[in-house]
């Protein structure tokens, strides 16, 4: 198969951490596999995708809630060893666990059996006790985060981290799997530890079922019946079950999160108070169903082993040896003091066995395969062959006569191994082609035509999808659901989830807006200010945008810059110098400007009549186009005073009195003559 290379493998963070091969993708992160230079160990790297770095508050929540995390030390939490950021990956060390999960295990098996339902449950109760304490939720409780390791033990993952990521989403966006959300989550009236256990008790059922107790098409139908509708007991749909797992799933799934376990450790100790109370039949309920079901024929079942998680007196879980690969019986304590496994069990080891079926039928925990004589055997072998068949298994007790009910089921165990495992296993193996299928193996950046025929050669159905990427090329695999290595029905549909490239966005139309709220606008819409000039503009108010670089109502990517251009108002005309010209010419010459005239007149003993004497504003000085210049125009030189009329009068009587004087002495000097 020719693949696109992930352009991580073989880097390495921080010149310590190596990135070996991808293990998974999810919706946060890819999974890495990779190893610790310094310590000389494997672990598990969470990388986060590249789009979710842009929201730098994300990132800072991210390792914060990382680091609170990796404070967390319990067997039942997978332990968080460090985080950091190298270039552009912000990553998460932690330890690294086979991709073994509980969701799996019910893929795999349909339902649990009660006990190995109560095994499961103590974990993640216990491991919630710790979370709780250091005053964290988990929020995405699924079986997909119950990690089933290599030594029998059973972990959470991602807790503590859940809350960065709710923090980083729109209000519109319901943080959690939805089959799993508690009813506060939908209504967003607020979360706490009760919330978990909501989810614990959705988890409970589908162990003891084998499915959620809502399903649909649509999500949002499924998270209103969280809100409005009572989770059913599950043994509406498993007959027989004890009323005691319906109380326990009824309790922690309340509606009303006052009405469910206050604490972890309160629904833990009610779960170990009920297992005490119940018979192996109800506890092993459906364990015979592996004898009919051809798909468990060559698939290992989980038998007694010493390795089990029993709730102690003090609610704390106890861990005791090693043992398989798989979720452990749990068996009672006068069996596991009275015959017990070694600690680390060969293939050899009658306690497990690897034929499904055969180990449906029931075991001991012995050792070696006891000694039995046959008139015993004849006499039981109708009594254990009925326990067998109902799913017991089988408490011990110090009698003799317990002892040899226990060698004698024993015997018919062997027995059963071996005729089911012959009879069955060809058979089983080519039912089992025919019902299953499993997702093929992906590399992000795979060519999708040649992925969808790997699906179908598989089996499967291939349904295509778009979505954006920051680093996937358009037309190449973004993502897979189911992940690869999912097993799955023969004939059920994959999808295949095919790169757009990088998302583009709408540039928004800000001419005419003023400057900052233009800002704001590109902002909101994923664009970033670009360069800014101003100019002046007889249309536009100073302050607005004139015009932008990237037209509005085009595509373009995150992140572009848009340059714009910013009014300065109206250009400022200079006013012409008028003073001592004419008026007929000072106006010619301001009216051209575009600029109105306003005259006075008055005398002037120093400019010219009809000269313009002064102007305001000045001359030369800069003013708004049409704006008034007052203009002051010369009358001449001021004429000289008149005389009045009774001055006039005064002068011609003076002139009448000397006229008489002077005629009287001629006429007198003519006399005298």
């Amino acid at each position: 198969m020719t693949t696109l290379t992930d352009p991580l493998i073989g880097q390495v963070l921080d010149d310590r951490y190596r990135i070996d091969d991808a293990v998974a993708r999810g919706g946060m992160a890819m999974v890495y596999k990779g190893t610790d230079l310094r310590l000389d160990r494997v672990i598990a790297l969470k990388i986060m995708h590249r789009h979710l770095l842009d929201d730098e508050g994300f990132v800072e929540r991210f390792q914060r809630e990382a680091r609170s995390a990796a404070t967390l030390i319990h067997p039942n939490l997978v332990a968080v060893h460090d985080t950091g950021r190298d270039g552009d990956s912000v990553y998460l060390v932690m330890e690294y666990l086979p991709n073994v999960t509980l969701r799996k295990e019910l893929r795999h098996r349909g339902t649990l059996t009660p006990r190995q339902a109560v095994i499961v449950l103590d974990a993640i109760l216990a491991g919630l006790e710790a979370v709780h304490s250091a005053e964290m939720i988990h929020r995405d409780l699924k079986p997909d985060n119950v990690l089933l390791g290599a030594d029998g033990q059973i972990k959470l993952a991602d807790f503590g981290l859940a809350r960065a990521v709710s923090a980083a989403t729109t209000t519109k966006t319901l943080m959690g799997t939805v089959g799993y959300v508690a009813p506060e989550l939908v209504t967003r009236t607020g979360a706490d530890g009760r919330t978990d256990l909501y989810t614990v008790g959705i988890m409970l059922y589908e162990m003891l079922t084998g499915f959620q107790p809502y399903t649909d098409d649509v999500a949002i139908q499924v998270a209103y019946r969280h809100v409005h509708e009572d989770v059913p007991p599950p043994s509406d749909e498993r007959p027989g079950l004890s009323p005691r797992f319906d109380a326990l799933v009824l309790w922690a799934t309340s509606r009303n999160p006052d009405d469910r376990p206050q604490t972890a450790t309160a629904l833990r100790e009610a779960v170990a108070e009920a297992r005490s109370t119940l018979t192996d039949e109800e506890l092993d309920l459906g364990h015979e169903k592996a004898l009919d079901d051809p798909a468990f024929a060559t698939r290992p079942i989980l038998v007694p082993t010493a390795t089990i998680f029993e709730p102690s007196a003090d609610s704390a879980p106890v861990r005791t040896g090693a043992g398989t690969d798989e979720i452990p019986y749990l068996h009672d304590d006068e069996s596991s003091s009275d015959e017990s496994t070694s600690d680390e069990p060969s293939s050899d080891d009658p306690a497990i066995v690897k034929t499904g079926a055969a180990a449906a039928a029931g075991s001991t925990t012995d050792a070696e395969a006891p000694e039995t004589d046959p008139a015993q055997d004849g006499e039981g072998a109708s009594g254990a062959t009925a326990a067998t068949a109902a799913g017991t298994s089988a408490a011990g007790s110090s009698t003799t006569d317990g002892r040899k009910r226990r060698r004698r089921r024993g015997v018919l165990v062997a027995l059963i191994a071996v005729l089911v495992a012959a009879v069955l296993t060809v058979g089983a193996a080519v039912a089992l082609t025919d019902r299953t299928a499993v997702v093929p193996d992906v590399t992000a950046g795979q060519d999708p035509e040649e992925y969808i025929s790997l699906v179908e050669d598989a089996g499967l159905r291939a349904e295509t999808s778009e979505g954006y990427s920051e680093s996937i090329p358009e037309g190449r695999i973004l993502d897979v659901d189911p992940g690869a290595g999912t097993e799955l029905d023969s004939g059920s549909v994959v999808t295949v989830t095919v790169s757009q490239g990088e998302e583009l966005f709408t540039v928004p139309d800000v001419t005419g807006s003023a400057e900052a709220d233009a800002r704001t606008t590109l902002e909101s819409a994923g664009m970033v200010l670009g360069k800014i000039t101003r100019e002046f503009s007889d249309d536009v108010p100073e302050g607005d945008v004139v015009s932008q670089g990237e037209p509005g109502g085009e595509p373009a990517e995150k992140a572009t810059p848009v340059d714009l251009v910013i009014s300065k108002g109206v250009e400022p005309v200079s006013v012409p110098i008028v003073t001592g010209l004419d008026y007929d010419t000072a106006f010619g010459n301001l009216a051209r400007e575009g600029f109105r005239i306003s005259r006075d007149d008055e005398y002037s003993d120093e400019v010219a009549k009809g000269k313009v004497i002064s102007q305001t504003p000045r001359g030369g000085e800069d003013s708004d186009e049409g704006a008034l210049v007052m203009l002051t125009v010369s009358k001449g030189e001021e004429p000289a005073d008149e005389p009045s009329e009774d001055a006039s009068a005064d002068e011609d009587e003076e002139s009448g009195d000397s006229d008489s004087s002077d005629s009287g002495s001629s006429d007198s000097g003519s006399a005298d003559d």
